[in-house]
């Protein structure tokens, strides 16, 4: 079976051609590897990034795309907003940070990460997301106790209504949709939002539709209700974890579960396929658009890209 090398996102001025395999960024905790992992795997082909503020890594990044030597044209790059950027006034301030941050002019996505929104903090316009910054250092605001304060004014309707609260995403999408036009980034969309919460910045409308929505999918979680009304409503879905949680109780030889499955490694070995590559490309054939990480992306868990024709 030929597999698509795109997929074909919605926008404001028509569509825009997505890389239906992508090069997942996040890592918890240590990020020295990510400069060279994403340099490797643009090496072997990748041509889409999922990138975002709170992962910390987006100068590697942004020094690997320049060393890859690659035009900036040719590599379809994601980034996403943690929730103390979510009220309307600090979404463009995360969006200059992680451009200024990468080098980059312009993004071809720029996501919700979350459908809450926490308080701004003092910093928030020169918040850092390293992986020992404070929660000053981050621009969240806290209490007295160290916790986060939330704002729910601007969480998803239905999650300030689960906590005696009055809020709405729509001033917050209205921002995102007024961004497009400045020409930092393509297409808007969001991450983590349930069918509830789309539905909810549905009915903003305009012109800038909601292009996206980044959300977890895997073959022991394949959340088909959601993927299915994203479809019907023309959202691209866009997968993380396409090869499952790694959940360290249940890792063998440090893999996430998944790839070890008897089931999985058969049918990648029926297919002459590695079991990562098997993995996205279930993820692919569903119209989905895979985010694998590996430390190692030219290994045979990660290449999905040079086997499609």
């Amino acid at each position: 079976m030929t597999l698509p090398k795109i997929y074909e996102m919605q926008s404001e001025h028509g569509t825009i051609a997505v890389p239906s395999v992508g090069f997942g960024t996040f890592a918890a905790g240590d990020t020295s590897w990510c400069y060279s992992a994403t340099l490797t795997a643009l090496k072997a082909g990748y041509r889409h990034l999922d990138c975002a503020w709170n992962y910390g890594v987006d100068e590697a990044v942004g020094a690997a795309i320049r060393d890859s030597q690659i035009p900036r044209s040719e590599i379809f790059i994601t980034s996403k907003f943690w929730p103390q950027f979510g009220a309307p006034e600090n979404v463009e301030k995360c969006l200059n940070l992680c451009l200024a941050n990468m080098g980059l002019d312009y993004l071809d996505l720029f996501l919700a990460h979350w459908p809450v929104t926490f308080r701004a903090g003092e910093k928030i316009t020169t918040a850092k997301a390293s992986e020992h910054a404070t929660t000053v250092d981050r621009g969240e605001a806290s209490d007295g106790n160290g916790r986060i304060i939330i704002d729910w004014a601007h969480c998803c309707e239905s999650i300030s209504a689960a906590h005696g609260e009055i809020g709405s995403y729509k001033s917050t999408w209205r921002e995102l949709q007024r961004l497009v036009g400045t020409g930092k980034v393509r297409a808007v969309g969001v991450s983590n939002f349930n069918i509830e919460q789309l539905q909810e910045i549905l009915t903003v409308g305009g012109n800038v539709p909601v292009s996206c929505n980044q959300i977890e999918a895997h073959p022991w979680f394949p959340n088909t209700e959601l993927i299915t009304f994203m479809k019907a409503n023309g959202i691209l879905p866009t997968v993380y974890c396409p090869f499952a949680r790694p959940m360290a109780s249940e890792a063998i030889g440090g893999l996430p579960v998944l790839l070890n499955d008897p089931d999985v490694k058969r049918l990648a070995e029926e297919n002459t396929m590695g079991v990562g590559q098997l993995l996205q490309s279930w993820a692919v054939q569903r119209g989905t658009v895979p985010l694998g990480k590996s430390r190692t992306p030219g290994s045979s868990h990660g290449v999905l890209c040079r086997s499609q024709s």
